[in-house]
């Protein structure tokens, strides 16, 4: 028979195995020597980050500009890189072809020995298309406003550009784009190629353990969900910065430097040589801002008209 000493010695040797573990709240108060702080959950193995960039407009932002972007690799150490440019003219050295920050990124990459991977994609011929058109005809005024922050200025500071408030605001524009547009061919071709193109990349390098993409801020939620699905815990930008002991120096390096100029002969090669508006338009934005960025080191700050291109 079981006496009540014994039940009681029982509950004692469970409350002592109880004190072992490490929940600070649950704890009795004891006497002599504080216990030791828990230590702090593991790391998870896998990590990535998503980083949205504001192109051109890096260069009108005070609060965002592209020093920023190294910040969050400096902090990050990433072992592998995915940018927004395109496959073909990435490979061919053309990286024109993207946004002005993904050369700056690039070549901090390389810079650091980090791989970097294109994930971007789109067609020429596309430039400039229509939207395929709000069906019904009549909720044309819901639709715009629900898609509204796409339409936007990319006008945001780093922390807003990289925030969840405003990830939420697109991805839930997108959806409405999608609905309202019969799900908007075009878009949604583009980011199903993306986040295939991130998927292959991190495959083909052996699943790295931490993974950094840059991408236009309306691109930023769908690779944040890529990557979240194949297996990765995602961290926020603008924690990793906050917690950074290390700060990319403003000064635009050399090597960018003479990249941009070099990029500024091919695109006004591409200008004489397009011969549709659109795409002559394309190239001509591409033109005007190298050439700010040129002009002004990439540094703070200009007006967006000076980012204008002049018939």
């Amino acid at each position: 028979m079981i006496t009540h000493a014994f039940t009681r010695a029982l509950l004692m040797l469970g409350a002592v195995v109880g004190l072992a573990g490490c929940e600070p709240s649950e704890r009795v108060p004891a006497r002599g020597p504080k216990a030791p702080p828990c230590p702090p959950p593991p790391e998870p193995a896998y990590q990535a980050s998503v980083v949205g960039t504001i192109g051109k407009l890096h260069l009108v932002e005070s609060r965002y500009p592209l020093s920023k972007l190294g910040d969050v690799l400096a902090a990050f150490k990433p072992e592998l890189i995915l940018i927004a440019a395109r496959v073909e003219p990435f490979h061919d050295g053309r990286l024109e072809d993207a946004s002005f920050e993904m050369t700056y990124v690039a070549n901090l990459a390389k810079q650091h020995g980090i791989a970097v991977e294109p994930i971007d994609w789109f067609r020429e011929q596309d430039l400039g298309a229509p939207l395929a058109p709000v069906e019904p005809w009549d909720e044309a005024e819901i639709a715009k406003k629900e898609a509204e922050v796409l339409s936007l200025p990319r006008l945001y500071n780093f922390e807003q550009a990289n925030g969840a408030e405003l990830e939420e605001k697109v991805l839930v524009a997108t959806g409405a784009e999608a609905r309202h547009r019969s799900g908007n061919p075009l878009m949604a071709r583009r980011h199903a190629w993306m986040q295939h193109l991130a998927a292959s990349a991190v495959s083909r390098h052996g699943r790295p353990k931490r993974v950094l993409a840059y991408v236009d801020v309306l691109d930023r939620p769908v690779i944040d969900l890529l990557l979240h699905g194949v297996g990765y815990t995602m961290k926020e930008p603008g924690v990793l910065v906050s917690k950074a002991k290390e700060e990319m120096i403003s000064d635009m390096p050399a090597d960018v430097m003479n990249d941009w100029k070099a990029q500024l002969d091919r695109t006004r090669a591409r200008i004489d040589a397009a011969k549709a508006v659109p795409e002559r338009a394309f190239w001509s934005d591409r033109q005007r801002t190298l050439q700010v960025a040129v002009d002004k080191r990439a540094g703070c700050c200009v007006s967006q008209s000076a980012l204008t291109v002049v018939p």
